[in-house]
């Protein structure tokens, strides 16, 4: 196999595995500019109206109400509203609270087709709200971490319009306050990131901030191939990988030519992005891949990174 293309197979394991569930998520605000609310930006507004907000991706089949409701608790809800009149149809309850109901769908011979309807309560104001999520092709724990993101983002107007200041602190490049070292160089990373060596036999070192699913992956060693011959090899590897070029440009790294890459590829209608830089120097390959790459300020902090690297 060829080495960028090993490199790439490699680190995919640690970077892209790890962003299937990855979500962009887009501000709404209600029609009668009650509430704010995230919503996938994939979804995209359907019939709506003051009482009622409706969002749908075709993609994932998936479809998104926000609704105010006179009902005092979501059981009152669900059973006024949600009756099941189709027998071909069962509902299993696979979790609730008193603000949560989780239903599992299904229908056909062995239960051969199955979605989920999730339904959440939400009180804004002296008003409540019904939060459901349906899908018949994301999985159970895509759907939860889904709809708890969009419960949890959905603010009174005025309280989501003072929490930008906030959001906007969270936007900037945090300080490179740490430095991890090795025989051939070091670089420096966050403050509140880890570091986790000796991954398998390819990927020397991991660091990242798990609370963002963000970081970047290290991969070392001799080869006698040109940086050039790596680079065409890999542009091979990657494509074939279902992987799409979306930037190809050289740069330098401490002084020498390195080429940087966007990589990305759509994975259960999300789009997932990596970001590679790889150079030689001294007969030593060095590849350093950030994955789940979801904003610009993450991208920018990869580049801050990457200017701190040092030869020794």
């Amino acid at each position: 196999m060829k080495i960028k293309g090993l490199i790439f197979l490699v680190t995919s394991l640690v970077l892209f595995g790890s962003c299937r569930k990855e979500v962009k998520y887009t501000s709404r605000t209600s029609l009668d500019n009650k509430y704010c609310i995230d919503i996938p930006s994939g979804a995209s507004q359907d019939e709506s109206n003051t009482e009622v907000m409706n969002f749908v991706d075709r993609k994932s089949d998936l479809f998104i109400t926000i609704k105010r409701i006179h009902e005092a608790t979501i059981d009152d809800y669900i059973g006024n509203n949600c009756t099941n009149t189709d027998d071909s149809f069962s509902y299993d309850l696979i979790q609730s609270s008193d603000t949560s109901s989780f239903y599992r769908i299904t229908k056909g011979f062995d239960n051969l087709w199955s979605a989920y309807d999730l339904y959440m309560l939400k009180k804004i104001n002296g008003n409540n709200y019904i939060i459901k999520v349906s899908s018949d092709l994301l999985d159970k724990s895509d759907m939860i971490n889904m709809v708890d993101h969009i419960y949890a983002s959905m603010k009174q107007k005025d309280e989501a319009d003072k929490a930008t200041v906030t959001t906007s602190l969270k936007d900037k490049v945090p300080s490179l306050v740490n430095t991890y070292s090795k025989s051939t160089y070091s670089i420096k990373y966050p403050k509140q990131w880890q570091v986790l060596e000796n991954l398998n036999d390819m990927t020397e070192t991991y660091i990242g901030y798990k609370p963002e699913n963000f970081g970047f992956t290290v991969v070392r060693f001799k080869t006698d191939e040109t940086l050039s011959q790596i680079h065409a090899d890999g542009n091979e590897s990657v494509r074939q990988a279902g992987f799409k070029i979306i930037e190809d440009k050289q740069t330098k790294v401490d002084g020498v030519k390195c080429y940087r890459q966007v990589l990305i590829m759509n994975i259960k209608g999300q789009e997932a992005i990596n970001i590679s830089y790889t150079f030689k120097k001294d007969g030593m390959l060095y590849d350093f891949r950030f994955g789940s790459v979801t904003t610009k300020a993450q991208e920018a902090l990869a580049a801050e990174i990457i200017k701190s690297f040092r030869f020794k």
